[in-house]
């Protein structure tokens, strides 16, 4: 075949293969644009019914981000500079719901719940449960069961309507994950008790109670349990558990396990899943490992979802900075900066730094250092940014979601008055040193928020980056000196530890920088230093030790300045872990050495 036909025979199988594609999705695309979505409440407050309407107007346009909020990952705004529009949050581990509606209000984000479900005080997972549910008996009326089900209702209710009276709206997602097979309310035998038992919380709470705040959401598992011999009817199956297109608002389903970069079938067939499971509702990711690449929402190859939920906060094992900062990014995704200021919202300012990334690379050899990011007042405006720099020895974020800073002390480096929505401050005359840059938003009404901590270094250059090392246990201590704030050391579940830098010569030292990772650090410690002979105990002294330290959740950064002393050799002793944080090793991220930039080794 010649060239030109080549050509010509290969476009003809693009563009079949196009058009199967297009025909192929066609269905959910006619959905997405032509339905009208009412709310299945006819008695939606006004507050449910405007987030309502703003994401039927958004839906099939934009992407909402979201993260769900749990102690066990890190807040996503830490590392990329922005938040989520959607924030998840467990009925079974609220809290005060008091508290959590002042800060749906104070930051305007939409909220929505889920509920791992502890019937009767047991687990609400099948397998960790000391006594079987058997769910058609919970729906039964005249049974234990059901009397049980009707208190842990009302109970569910108070906590719901604490939210309500705040008119706070909020996307509710019970019986998550529904058809998965893991949870205590599937009842995979006879999926329509699980269906049946949906319609009963709805009619309590949404017609007893009134709880007309609520947004119904439908949640389906990545994979069906399904029982033998109905492995070839996975849709039949999953539809036994829908209660009925009158008591769903939004549909979704969890993805697991999915790439997130290259796989665009498997996001195809789970949106089409759903459409088919529930059809005529907007579709949702409520859980993920992380969102999927908005640049192929946005060129038609995948369907744009309503929301995604990544269950993890980044960094992760399943979640990377880079990728969570490139997503949140992206123009198709709206994060909470986004948002419309909600009736029922008294947002604060929103701020973050875009630039310098928090990751390792933020050392500049001279002055000025820019510093670029986003403030936005979605009610108000932001009257003026303080820009903060802090060369504390100890920083970090400390207490619950969505954490805060242990007291530090900052000095004012700038401040620009009627900043634009994208601001550039360039900092023009810094003394050497390492810092914590933080910017804070005041609005027209006096309310300010701070930005993410973003950590720096001027004039300095880091010794121990690249150098040989070697621990006491644990893999990669290599990861502690390889200038990335988001690899780490991490030790075997042990209070005495130990890891040596070589910095490959003898030099003058006066600081070393520890910056820990996910929750566990040191809370005692020493630094000791050699000239040479490591191997031999008399080569060391201590020029450093500390006690107490108090427990920081994330971001844990210990700056250590001592008498200068000549070494070759430092060590790091660890004595202790913080108390109740004895489940893991040390998470050590990075050891920093630094030294002004043209200092004279000996």
């Amino acid at each position: 075949m010649g060239v030109s036909s080549m050509k010509v025979g290969k476009s003809l199988g693009t563009l079949a293969l196009n058009i199967a594609f297009i025909l192929a999705i066609a269905p959910v695309l006619v959905r997405v644009e032509g339905q009208k979505y009412e709310p299945v409440n006819p008695n939606f407050s006004p507050e449910a019914r405007e987030v309502f309407n703003f994401l039927r107007q958004i839906y099939g346009k934009r992407l909402l981000s979201g993260y769900n909020v749990y102690v066990h990952t890190p807040d996503d705004f830490h590392q990329t500079g922005l938040q989520g529009a959607v924030w998840g949050r467990d009925l079974h581990w609220l809290g005060d719901p008091q508290k959590v509606a002042e800060h749906a209000i104070r930051h305007g984000y939409i909220l929505t719940i889920h509920w791992h479900w502890h019937f009767n005080g047991d687990s609400a997972w099948k397998q960790r449960r000391e006594k079987p549910v058997d769910v058609g008996r919970v729906v039964a009326p005249g049974t234990p069961e059901y009397e049980q089900l009707m208190k842990e209702l009302d109970e569910a209710a108070d906590k719901l309507e604490v939210l309500k009276k705040a008119k706070v709206p909020v996307l509710f997602r019970p019986l998550h994950e529904i058809d998965g097979g893991w949870f205590w309310w599937t009842d995979t035998n006879q999926p329509e008790n699980t269906a049946k038992l949906w319609r009963i919380i709805f009619d309590h709470f949404a017609k007893k109670r009134g709880l007309n705040n609520l947004i119904w959401v439908y949640n389906m598992a990545h994979v069906a349990h399904m029982p033998r011999g109905r492995k070839a009817e996975p849709i039949n199956y999953r539809r036994k558990f829908y209660p009925g297109s009158e008591y769903v608002d939004i549909a979704s389903i969890d993805i697991y396990g999915v790439d997130v970069r290259g796989d665009e079938e498997r996001y195809r067939e789970y949106f089409q899943m759903v459409s088919q499971v529930a059809p005529g509702k907007m579709i949702a990711m409520a859980e993920c490992d992380d969102m999927p690449d908005p640049e192929k929402m946005q060129r038609g190859l995948i369907p744009i979802w309503l929301y995604a939920m990544p269950w993890w906060g980044c960094p992760s094992g399943r979640r990377t900075v880079k990728w969570a900062t490139y997503t949140m990014s992206h123009d198709l995704v709206l994060t909470l900066k986004d948002l419309p200021a909600f009736s029922w919202a008294k947002p604060k300012p929103h701020i973050g730094i875009l630039y310098p990334h928090d990751d390792g690379s933020a050392w500049f050899a001279s002055a000025p250092v820019e510093i670029k990011g986003y403030a936005v007042d979605r009610d108000g405006k932001v009257e003026r940014i303080e820009f903060l720099a802090s060369k504390s020895e100890l920083d970090g974020l400390v207490g619950n979601p969505p954490y805060e800073r242990i007291d530090v002390k900052e000095e004012r480096i700038g401040v620009i008055n009627n900043p634009p929505k994208t601001f550039l401050f360039k900092w023009k005359n810094p003394p050497v040193g390492c810092y914590t840059i933080t910017a804070v938003a005041y609005d027209n009404e006096g309310n300010k928020s701070a930005s993410n901590a973003i950590r720096i270094a001027i004039g300095m250059e880091n010794a121990a980056k690249g150098k040989k090392v070697w621990a006491s246990s644990g893999e990669h201590p290599e990861f502690a000196v390889d200038g990335d704030y988001y690899t780490s050391w991490v030790s075997e579940k042990r209070d005495e530890e130990w890891l040596i830098v070589d910095l490959g010569k003898p030099m003058k030292i006066d600081q070393v920088n520890l910056l820990w990772g996910w929750k566990i650090h040191a809370v005692e410690f020493t630094i000791d230093v050699a000239e040479t002979n490591p191997e031999e105990p008399t080569s060391w002294r201590t020029v450093y030790s500390r006690k107490d330290l108090p427990w920081i959740v994330w971001k844990a950064t210990y700056r250590i300045q001592f008498n200068p002393v000549t070494a070759r050799y430092v060590r790091l002793s660890f004595k202790k872990r913080p108390r109740g944080q004895t489940w893991g090793g040390y998470d050590l991220a990075e050891v920093e050495i630094p030294m002004p930039l043209a200092s004279h080794f000996r």
